[in-house]
């Protein structure tokens, strides 16, 4: 059976000063659709370059990615990055007109009506119900990301890619979004790539775990996450795959 998507014999490096410095070397794994895979590893390992070059925002050197084997080139409308840092969202937009952008962009629904009513649905799904017409800056982090989760699901992508989203927060709104995460994912049926540093998420949230490892990033091992949702992270099972993990 072909592979939804297939990330295959990625090479990439950069030049730095008079020599080329290689960021990601012999790069191959599938991913099924509707599927939420990891990419995991410390900083430096090249997780976020390969989820650039999955969005098209960068090219390789050699090997490519391909869907239901065609290759694809380039962004597309289908492949949309919600990235860490919080100036993602339009600042002179309010919450409301954030989300409805993204319908308007591609011209999904009828009319403004049927736009603006789509936009309330969405933020209401991320418990944003009485922040419609807040300004950017009048949000706290984990706020900003709730927005720009809506505004993706809104565009209705086949593919969301996630770039440490809820890095820089604390530690009980990581896990708040982390469960509206599965919930959501569960319910739109996306296939999510989530690139994390941290192994206790990847455990949360992934079917499976590409483990990376650094200088060059390559992958040291793909681990499959067979544990029940909602994952108990005080379970004995959860605390075996972490010492699996950080083993490797």
């Amino acid at each position: 059976m072909m592979d939804y998507i297939a990330i295959k014999n990625i090479y990439k490096s950069y030049q730095q000063s008079d020599e080329r410095r290689v960021v990601l070397e012999n790069i191959n794994f599938s991913i099924e659709k509707r599927e939420l895979v990891a990419l995991l590893g410390p900083s430096g390992c090249g997780k976020t370059t390969l989820l650039k070059i999955i969005a098209g925002f960068i090219e390789t050197d050699t090997g490519g990615l391909y869907k239901n084997g065609e290759r694809l080139s380039g962004i597309s409308s289908n492949r949309i990055m919600v990235f860490q840092e919080f100036k993602q969202l339009f600042p002179w937009k309010t919450v409301l007109d954030n989300v409805i952008f993204a319908l308007e962009a591609k011209n999904i629904a009828k009319n403004p009506a049927e736009r603006e009513e789509m936009a309330r649905y969405f933020l209401e799904r991320v418990e944003l119900t009485d922040f419609f017409d807040y300004f950017p800056y009048q949000l706290s982090g984990g706020m900003k990301q709730r927005v720009a989760l809506a505004r993706t699901l809104a565009a209705d992508p086949e593919i969301m890619l996630m770039d440490e989203p809820f890095g820089s927060l604390d530690s009980q709104t990581r896990k708040n979004l982390q469960d509206l995460l599965i919930d959501i994912w569960q319910e739109a049926q996306k296939t999510i790539i989530f690139v994390t540093h941290d192994i206790e998420e990847a455990i949360v949230l992934a079917d499976r775990i590409v483990v990376m490892d650094k200088n060059p990033g390559r992958i040291k091992k793909i681990i499959n996450n067979n544990l029940e949702r909602p994952r108990n992270r005080a379970g004995i099972e959860f605390g075996e795959l972490y010492e699996t993990i950080t083993s490797v």
